[in-house]
């Protein structure tokens, strides 16, 4: 069996999907703080951004998985010429796979409270686990800068953009929602900052897929996946 998946059309699936769970994340938090509609038989949480176990959270951990996946395939697919050694590659697949699990297991939240109370932390740095995440992603910057220098322009460029995509929402909205959720607590404001960072984490982890893709399929406009019992 030979299964053939067009490059243009994942990516505007990846667009359109991206476009409704931001545009009824949105309306989910109208319903729940400006309506009053807190629940309409369980959609309202369903579709919020700022929940977890939801359907845009199983969404965003599907998109992940599929970054570990392709990083996989490119991996061990990889010869001693190729862009990228195939232990980078195969490691970053595993930290993919990782962050697709904590996406639906929230693994990283239970290092909030004892990080916040050994540190003291607050404001900024109320949900603490930005702090331990913080070392550990600039460790992996810093030992990932010559696999970048190694990967040709587009491949390199779309990678980054959508690394800082991603960080930003991840780390950098989390710290605005922090200050916001200790000093003026939870309302619309909280609600819309949850919905700029989900669908800033969505975009990212989207815009990556679609990055390897073109870097898998560099020279054609079909990725073909042949099956043989």
């Amino acid at each position: 069996m030979q299964l053939s998946l067009s490059r243009h059309r994942i990516e505007i699936f990846l667009l359109v999907a991206w476009i409704v769970l931001t545009v009824l994340g949105t309306a989910s938090e109208i319903s729940y703080y400006l309506l009053d509609h807190k629940r309409l038989l369980g959609v309202v949480r369903q579709l919020s951004l700022a929940e977890e176990a939801n359907i845009p959270t199983w969404y965003s951990a599907l998109v992940l998985s599929s970054c570990a996946l392709c990083l996989a395939i490119i991996g061990l697919s990889q010869t001693p010429n190729g862009e990228g050694s195939r232990r980078h590659w195969l490691i970053l697949s595993l930290i993919f796979l990782y962050i697709s699990m904590d996406e639906t297991s929230v693994i990283h939240e239970m290092t909030v409270r004892p990080v916040r109370e050994t540190f003291d932390l607050g404001g900024a740095f109320y949900y603490a686990w930005t702090l331990p995440a913080a070392v550990l992603m600039t460790i992996f910057l810093f030992s990932y800068l010559g696999f970048l220098r190694q990967l040709q322009p587009g491949s390199r460029y779309r990678f980054i953009l959508a690394g800082l995509i991603y960080v930003g929402g991840a780390f950098g909205t989390e710290f605005i929602i922090s200050y916001w959720w200790e000093t003026y607590g939870d309302g619309f404001t909280t609600g819309i900052l949850n919905v700029l960072q989900e669908s800033m984490e969505i975009a990212g982890a989207s815009l990556f897929l679609a990055a390897l893709i073109r870097h898998m399929a560099r020279t054609s406009d079909e990725i073909r996946i042949n099956l043989k019992t």
